[in-house]
């Protein structure tokens, strides 16, 4: 019956969402999107299906390396990949409460014209949500909103901006392209990464093994990936904070206790989220909403809908860092 009631504030906070993401963002409203409410075992196979797809290239040279390799080598092989994939969702499938799935094409995504039910883009993993509103004693509807206002804004950058969808794989593929399968290679990277990983002049968001075991070409297609998302991020929660603030009452509530959640994360969570990527997208979120916030605090909202104009005025991660060079070169 939980999960019956979620559906109903869904069907109304989603189409809510999207009013007020409109309004706000700066983005053309895209048309209705498709959504669900699916379980943890769902969730994790649609992000199975996502990586298999999006890893498909790498994942064919990888096999070809291995055809030499006797039989219980490969075995061993497929056997550790699974296992950490294993890992990964099942322990990120209990704390995602929904997600806008960029590989579901959008042709797909507006034929359902915004009726729940079915593979949709926009996901939402209904008994995370469940459990975290009655935990933390939020108002369902309120929370309803909260977690649409979030997904549906991702929704409108890669629906509503007609280039960023496109550039985000370009950069994925560039970044797998600069893979390289030597094992010779590999432990000379693996030491130049011992060394990286115990300097302090290392950025902590580059403390993890996407960045420590990449070669020079995979770390400024890296950089370029890691501003992007930064902006994707940041904006969505320049958004959130104003089209919720003024829609969801207990907003500022439910702020606090995800902001102290994350401060609250023990030695283990945190090693954990460094190696997994969590820590870089939480690090994202913060260096793309202080760019977010300065822009408009310098400007006004206006100048920074300049984001979706063009490819080129996408930050970088320097201006990110010091807005007053993208306000130079862009506004």
């Amino acid at each position: 019956y939980l999960m019956e009631r979620l559906e109903r504030d869904l069907a109304i906070t989603v189409p809510q969402s999207e009013a007020l993401v409109a309004e706000t963002s700066g983005i053309p409203a895209p048309p209705p999107v498709r959504w669900g409410v699916i379980d943890r075992g769902s969730w994790a196979e649609a992000n199975i299906d996502g990586m298999t797809t999006l890893l498909a290239p790498l994942a064919e040279r990888i096999d070809k390396r291995l055809e030499a390799a006797p039989p219980g080598v490969r075995l061993a092989q497929k056997g550790v990949v699974s296992a950490e994939v294993g890992v990964l969702l099942g322990y990120v499938s209990r704390r995602v409460l929904g997600q806008y799935d960029l590989l579901v094409p959008e042709d797909d995504a507006a034929s359902g014209n915004g009726v729940p039910g079915g593979r949709g883009p926009l996901l939402f993993v209904g008994p995370n949500i469940v459990e975290t509103e009655r935990r933390f004693s939020f108002v369902p509807r309120e929370f309803a909103l909260w977690v649409s206002l979030h997904e549906v804004t991702h929704r409108f950058q890669f629906a509503g901006v007609p280039w960023l969808r496109e550039r985000f794989f370009n950069l994925v593929r560039s970044y797998m392209d600069g893979t390289d399968l030597d094992a010779s290679k590999l432990v000379a990277r693996l030491r130049v990464a011992g060394a990286r990983l115990i300097s302090r002049r290392t950025p902590p968001e580059e403390k993890n093994p996407m960045y420590l075991l990449a070669s020079p070409e995979q770390r400024a297609a890296l950089d370029e990936l890691q501003a992007l998302m930064a902006v994707v991020e940041g904006h969505g929660n320049y958004v959130m904070d104003g089209a919720g603030a003024g829609a969801i009452p207990s907003f500022r509530r439910m702020r606090r206790v995800f902001e102290a959640r994350r401060q609250q994360a023990g030695a283990v969570q945190r090693v954990l989220h460094h190696m997994i990527g969590l820590e870089m997208k939480f690090r994202q979120y913060e260096l793309g909403q202080r760019f977010c916030d300065a822009v408009v605090g310098a400007e006004g909202p206006a100048v920074l809908h300049h984001l979706w104009a063009d490819p080129a005025n996408m930050p970088s991660l320097l201006e990110l860092r010091e807005p007053r060079r993208w306000l130079a070169r862009v506004a």
